[in-house]
């Protein structure tokens, strides 16, 4: 994976990559790689509008295998930007999923036993 953090896209010179597209803002988006490694797109400006999979979005949003980005006309291939596969991507989406699944098996574990406590103290109560 490419150390890539953060790419700016816009119209102006300081950004990583201009777009001289009239639809493009000065400074239009910034893709971030966040400590998770999944790669998020981000407005920079209020009126800056871009398409994710031929929606057009204005808010943060977090980019899938196979995702399409693009400003006006343009295609933005944020993933060579990052240097990452589509293969890279399913699997941290995988590896996060099954981390959601052991944390919902962690917490029916903790349900259970704070139901054993309960129902222990209740018996307790009685028996005093």
């Amino acid at each position: 994976m490419n150390a890539t953090r953060y790419f700016s896209i816009g119209s102006e010179a300081q950004n990583d990559l201009q777009l001289p597209d009239a639809t493009c803002a000065p400074f239009h988006l910034i893709l971030y790689r966040d400590p998770s490694q999944q790669i998020l797109v981000a407005n920079r400006m209020a009126h800056a509008v871009y398409e994710l999979n031929g929606q057009s979005c204005s808010k943060t949003m977090t980019l899938h295998a196979g995702d399409t980005l693009s400003i006006g006309a343009q295609t933005v291939d944020w993933m060579r930007i990052f240097g990452i596969t589509e293969a890279e991507i399913s699997l941290q989406e995988a590896q996060a999923e099954n981390a959601a699944q052991e944390n919902k098996g962690l917490r029916m574990q903790l349900i259970f036993i704070y139901l054993a406590v309960a129902l222990v103290l209740f018996l307790i109560a009685f028996y005093i």
